[in-house]
């Protein structure tokens, strides 16, 4: 969605400064009471990287976010000590009376007994819903979703203590308690060692890490693949094909307000991609009768490039902790067409897909067939192939037969300019499968909003931004 640069630009003069389909909740602002505002906790596993090490790459025609992070073999080796200070940050705000976690609760629970239309679409959106603590622990999800629903102190507590060990266990791999690590140094030393940092990155991350870099003194690099959405324009329209630079000195931390959107932008990051107000920002798209944020993967935007909401997340995440002084840092390329690259380093290009397609935003059950015949035109093995049809931009260029692209054109960046000429005769697609949630709603007690980015507080979103 665009806004103006004077409302951006306005916002930095008052010196105030959500994963797949997940559920939210609202809350009474200064501006709005019962707003989608929220405040949002990175649960991932991406390190931090210096903003000059991160590129971003967006295909409006595929509508995807390719971020690459170029990673040193410092990078690698200091990878769990940076893991373990995030952990520590989080589970030490969690034994803070004024702070709550909003429990995580899955969406056919809260669609159960309700019409046959909100159970297919639950069916649909859940495929892209799973959490990344779930493996860890079953006792991440609750019966209710809301803090209010707690039935005693000593529930939240022990749900905070749930969530704490369970995001514990998942980024060192380990059936340890954090306490029998932390109070054991011979433990705490295995858990923070060069070797045990390289096992992580490579168990964490290693799917998407490429062992090969052109920059000198880097071991290689990382691809996180994201769907976005476009403007309903098309994918010739804003932003014009270009390489630019994040302004990320502009960019709102957690815009929870807008005075032309209202409270559509959830309280998730706002990084600016161009001086008219185009940028990254939440999903905005909500699925009412369950209250859901979720991504609609295409042309419905005003401008901006919609993520979901833990992709947006994640990829602040990635970013230096001070927004401001990554000023000028962080390359983007925007591209009408195809992003395509030799992912793999073996000498074939390849476009760039991921496995997050369309979610409806309805789906009608019609009486006398089931759910599960109205769902299977939505499933992700049968949009593999009818999204690129589907989308009618795309579809020109794509053979469905043998699932390849054909007579895309061709992209150089030449002195941080972008040039198009030529075209690949015929490209394979390289689909990423799409990350889990990675993100939980918190909220903290006795805070109160001003201006447009939600900054004050004890426990604000950028607090957790350090590691």
């Amino acid at each position: 969605m665009k806004c103006s640069v004077f409302l951006v630009l306005a916002t930095l003069s008052l010196g105030s400064w959500a994963k797949g389909p997940m559920p939210h909740e609202r809350t009474d602002t200064p501006k709005l009471k019962n707003s989608h505002t929220g405040r949002y906790l990175y649960l991932g596993d991406v390190p931090k990287f210096e903003g000059s090490e991160i590129e971003i790459i967006i295909s409006k025609m595929a509508l995807t976010a390719r971020v690459t992070a170029h990673v040193n073999q410092g990078r690698i080796d200091t990878y769990a000590n940076q893991l373990f200070m995030r952990w520590q940050r989080i589970s030490d705000a969690m034994t803070d009376p004024v702070f709550s976690l909003h429990p995580l609760v899955k969406m056919s629970k809260l669609a159960e007994n309700l019409p046959a239309s909100t159970q297919a679409w639950v069916r649909i959106a859940e495929q892209y819903s799973t959490h990344i603590l779930e493996k860890n622990s079953s006792d991440i999800y609750l019966g209710k979703r809301n803090s209010k629903n707690y039935v005693s102190n000593q529930v939240e507590d022990d749900y905070k203590n749930t969530i704490s060990e369970a995001y514990f266990r998942y980024l060192f791999d380990t059936e340890d308690k954090s306490d029998d690590v932390i109070n054991d140094n011979k433990k705490l030393s295995q858990l923070l060692s060069v070797e045990n940092s390289q096992r992580l990155f490579k168990k964490h991350l290693g799917h998407l890490y490429t062992e090969k870099s052109n920059r000198k003194d880097y071991k290689g690099v990382l691809n996180l693949v994201y769907p976005i959405a476009a403007t309903v324009e098309g994918p010739f329209s804003q932003p014009k094909e270009m390489t630019t630079d994040l302004k990320t000195a502009e960019s709102i931390e957690a815009r929870w307000w807008s005075n032309k959107w209202n409270d559509e932008f959830g309280g998730f990051p706002f990084l600016l991609i161009e001086w008219s107000g185009v940028a990254f920002h939440g999903p905005i798209s909500n699925f009412s009768p369950l209250d859901v944020w979720f991504l609609r993967r295409g042309y419905v935007s005003h401008g901006c490039h919609r993520m979901d909401g833990s992709d947006i997340l994640e990829l602040r995440a990635l970013m230096p902790s001070d927004l401001k002084a990554t000023a000028n840092q962080i390359m983007v390329t925007v591209l009408d067409y195809f992003d395509v690259a030799d992912i793999d380093e073996d000498g074939e290009v390849e476009a760039i897909d991921v496995k997050y397609y369309n979610i409806p935003t309805t789906v009608n059950v019609p009486k006398g067939r089931s759910i599960e015949d109205v769902i299977r035109p939505h499933m992700i093995e049968t949009q593999m192939k009818s999204f690129l049809m589907s989308n009618k931009y795309a579809a020109k260029y794509y053979d469905h037969n043998f699932d390849r692209l054909k007579n895309i054109p061709k992209y150089t960046v030449v002195n941080k300019k972008l040039k198009r000429g030529g075209s690949h005769p015929e490209v394979k697609i390289k689909r990423f499968d799409y990350r889990p949630n990675r993100i939980i709603q918190y909220t903290e007690e006795g805070h109160k909003l001003q201006g447009f980015d939600d900054v004050f507080g004890k426990y604000p979103p950028r607090y957790f931004q350090r590691y």
